[in-house]
């Protein structure tokens, strides 16, 4: 027996009624898609129904499933948002640490407060990867993000402890392998505090303080790179003050250049090639350093250093090589000695002397050389082979420079001597002019034989030069030419 039919069951009034398939249009009629009842040109409109009812209608469902969908993102946003502010800190917390480490630098954030868009650092702590005696601390940080990368970072706060030297032969190599990506990131820094210390838990010897931190573009700042190097890291710090042993001697720009072979400083100007005082730290193939100070007036290194010069009209210029010493541990250059060369032009000067001598202190420029050797404890520079030269006055001996907290004593003692014709014939031009002290300088010059020994010993401070002590002596062992 065949089963009957099941009866159709009415439909419900909130379903959607099925629609039976249109039957073929007949020839003639105009063709197109088969549309259902109640889609755009499908069949006209029950009698007494207009078609503005029926597009008000679909305006609104449209809105209304618009609506739905706005309300579910916003729910799944702050869904997530929740969940970040809740679960987020110790995931964000590792992210930080992992992206600073990429850079080179290994990170304690301190505490960390999330919000959309950045994450806020408090009470930071970092060092540098393979960078020894170099630690640092941040007040606070603010990382802003795209998406869950930093984009940009401004700290405010920054004090950076330097210990020792060993630090310096190590940031070259860590500039080489993490300088163009931590220089990738922008970052802007205010108030920065720069401390060195001669050695753990010693007092402070130099610091920079309350500087701005600027990049700058790297251009031909410093030593030349290797071919293939990274260009160098440069910047500047922003009219930092200067304290040294805690007293503050000056404020001035402090440039720096930081590539895979040197690092390079530069007092009193923006960039390091055009500062008139200048250190460059090179630790390959073996640890050496030079400071050089081009032409300058004295006045103005005066007030570079702190150091009283009154209204002098000189101009000084000089350099200062470094090397490690012989014998010395280049393994731990914070305990190592120095020796290199010294050489300083002073133009307006000349050493202090009786008129009698004017014939022999021609001129204005007094040349100064010597070895200088800087011990492991750094508060002496011993030195050797010094010779002062002012015209035909030509001086040897020795000396040393002593620390003294902020200031520091000079000392040296000078010896040599003067042929008896030479003074003889100075003192004789000093009192007698024209063709007559001509004829009696000859005449003297001829008439006497021996030398004049002649010692000098200097006492100053660095603070105050010009009250430097210059006290001459002579011993006369001239005789008669028979």
């Amino acid at each position: 027996m065949a089963p009957s039919p099941r009866p159709a069951s009415a439909p419900s009034p909130d379903a959607d009624a099925e629609v039976p398939l249109a039957a073929p249009r007949a020839p003639g009629e105009s063709g197109g898609a088969l549309r259902a009842p109640g889609e755009s040109g499908g069949a006209p409109p029950a009698p007494g129904e207009s078609g503005g009812a029926l597009r008000a209608a679909r305006g609104k469902r449209r809105r209304r499933r618009a609506v739905i969908a706005a309300l579910v993102v916003v729910a799944v946003v702050a869904a997530a948002v929740a969940a970040l502010l809740v679960l987020g800190p110790p995931a964000i917390r590792r992210r930080i640490i992992a992206e600073a480490r990429a850079r080179g630098v290994a990170l304690d954030p301190g505490a960390v407060d999330v919000s959309l868009g950045s994450v806020r650092l408090r009470d930071g702590r970092f060092s540098l990867l393979g960078v020894r005696g170099l630690s640092g601390t941040v007040a606070r940080a603010t990382i802003e993000l795209r998406g869950l990368s930093p984009a940009r970072i401004a700290t405010e706060g920054v004090e950076l402890t330097l210990v020792g030297m060993d630090a310096l032969e190590d940031l070259p190599a860590w500039a080489a392998q993490y300088g163009p990506r931590a220089a990738a990131l922008p970052l802007t820094t205010g108030r920065i505090r720069l401390g060195l210390r001669d050695r753990d838990g010693g007092p402070e010897v130099l610091a920079l303080a309350d500087g701005s931190l600027e990049r700058r573009a790297a251009g031909s700042e410093g030593a030349a790179a290797p071919p293939g190097a990274p260009r160098p890291e440069v910047g500047v710090l922003k009219q930092a003050r200067v304290l040294v042993a805690g007293r503050e001697i000056a404020r001035t720009d402090v440039a720096w250049s930081m590539g895979a072979a040197s690092v390079s400083l530069g007092f009193g100007a923006e960039d390091v090639l055009s500062a008139p005082l200048r250190a460059e730290l090179r630790p390959r193939p073996a640890p050496s350093a030079s400071i050089e100070l081009a032409p300058t007036p004295l006045s103005a290194v005066g007030a570079l250093l702190g150091v009283d010069v009154g209204a002098s009209t000189m101009v000084v210029a000089g350099t200062l090589e470094l090397r490690l010493a012989d014998g010395a541990d280049r393994t731990a250059l914070s305990e190592a000695p120095f020796e290199g060369p010294i050489a300083l032009t002073v133009k307006g000067f000349t050493l202090p002397h009786p008129k009698e001598l004017d014939g022999l202190l021609f001129g204005s420029t007094t040349t100064i050389k010597a070895d200088a050797r800087i011990p492991a404890d750094r508060q002496r520079v011993a030195l050797s082979g010094v010779e002062v030269a002012a015209g035909a006055l030509k001086l040897k001996g020795t000396g040393a420079i002593e620390r003294n907290g902020a200031d520091a004593a000079i000392a040296m003692d000078l010896s040599g001597s003067i042929p008896c014709s030479l003074l003889a014939g100075s003192a004789a031009m000093s009192h007698l002019t024209g063709p007559v002290g001509l004829l009696a300088r000859d005449l003297v010059s001829r008439a006497l034989a021996g030398s004049v020994a002649v010692q000098v010993h200097v006492d100053a401070r660095a603070s105050r030069l010009t009250a430097a002590r210059v006290t001459p002596s002579a011993i006369l062992r001239c005789k008669l030419r028979l």
